[in-house]
């Protein structure tokens, strides 16, 4: 099974340098690993990830300033260590078990000193603690679980945790609704049930609000028919929905086949971890409302104007902006340690962090390698898209 999974990955990076995301590294380089899933559930996210990574890393290459705060820049100059920066990207399958192989294949094989990209606390808590005992530095892109903080000093985040995102759509769904009661509908993984946790029990202090259902549902499974029941069996007020991909897909499929209205105060946390998905029926996310993290502003718009030049169409999630910081970042540490192993880019990152402007808002890093704030913009789904929510 291990030789056939390095046969896949060799064939994917491969099938990646044809369509001109990846190129052959020489002695000289300097290997930064993606892990990403290119195929299964979450295939469209992990394309827009790696796409974010491969920019930041054309740009650097091409000696790019990078934005610091108050207004000046710093230029990474790769060279200076001996080559440019290259990727080596590995596919996750949209499922923790591969992606471990493929992580072990990355520390192991392509002795790479970090790893980017890694969508859903399910690949990263188990892929950053096996770079923790490997001593190699491990950014998160599009993972949010508070075990994040627990694994140790290699692992880093690139986006809020948690506990920031669930008491901002607690929040945002206590302010809209006024509900009393809630549902929780969340994947039964670290991210799904750090979801549920902080939000409900953000919940639980709002004048007697309070979860009545709680359900946790199974990936994979072809039918969510009892969850959705579950979900809504109490009559609650809104229902706090966590998500994504194929599996959210069918969830809103069968709910509009049930009568379930979700347009009545159903509040997703990272709707864009499923809306592509349903773009072909947009009638079964209609009126969804919810929170994606990212500023908008000049500096996002001009990163989106620079990823639509590059590959024909702007980006389909958030969560491209986010990797495109992080490989940032790893530049940023590389010049500020003047080297590129893995002890002098975890040493230098939260140092950096600090004064870097990134796409997606302030990228500082707490002690712990966690985001010390995050961005939240308020949405709402028409016709299979996310647009800005403003309550009449």
């Amino acid at each position: 099974m291990k030789k056939q999974l390095v046969h896949f990955a060799a064939g994917v990076t491969a099938a990646l340098f044809c369509a001109g995301l990846v190129s052959p590294a020489s002695a000289a380089d300097i290997k930064i690993g993606v892990l990403v899933p290119l195929t299964g559930t979450n295939a469209i996210q992990g394309k827009d990830i790696s796409q974010g990574i491969q920019l930041a890393i054309d740009q650097i290459n091409q000696g790019h300033d990078i934005p610091m705060k108050g207004g000046s820049a710093v230029k990474v100059d790769p060279k200076v260590l001996g080559g440019t920066i290259k990727l080596v990207i590995e596919d996750t399958e949209s499922r923790p078990a591969s992606a471990l192989d493929a992580m072990r294949k990355l520390v192991n094989v392509d002795k790479v000193p970090v790893v980017l990209g890694i969508l859903s606390s399910g690949v990263c808590v188990p892929t950053g603690q096996f770079a923790q005992k490997s001593k190699v530095v491990e950014i998160c892109s599009s993972s949010t679980s508070p075990e994040l903080r627990k694994i140790g000093p290699y692992l880093f985040s690139a986006m809020g945790l948690d506990d920031l995102m669930g008491k901002a759509i607690a929040d945002f769904a206590h302010e809209d609704s006024g509900a009393k009661t809630y549902g929780s509908l969340a994947a039964n993984n670290p991210f799904g049930v750090g979801m549920e946790i902080q939000s409900c029990n953000e919940l639980k202090s709002k004048d007697g609000a309070d979860c009545v259902t709680k359900v946790r549902y199974e990936e994979g499974k072809s039918d969510y028919n009892a969850d959705l029941r579950r979900t809504v069996s109490q009559k609650p007020g809104a229902v706090l929905f966590t998500a994504y991909g194929a599996d959210a897909r069918l969830m809103l499929q069968e709910a509009y086949q049930l009568g379930i209205q979700v347009s009545q105060n159903w509040y997703a946390d990272y709707p864009s971890l499923w809306v592509t998905d349903i773009q072909k029926s947009p009638q079964v996310g209609e009126g969804i409302k919810g929170l994606e993290p990212g500023a908008a502003g000049p500096a996002y718009d001009a990163y989106t104007a620079d990823f639509t030049k590059k590959f024909g169409a702007g980006p389909t999630t958030v969560f491209s902006s986010y990797a495109y910081d992080s490989a940032m970042l790893v530049a940023l540490a590389i010049q500020k340690a003047k080297a590129s192993n893995a002890d002098a880019i975890r040493d230098a990152l939260i140092p950096v962090s600090q004064n870097y402007a990134g796409v997606t808002g302030s990228k500082a890093f707490d002690k712990d390698g966690m985001q010390k704030s995050e961005s939240y913009r308020r949405v709402i789904v028409k016709d299979g898209k996310m647009v800005p929510y403003v309550k009449k």
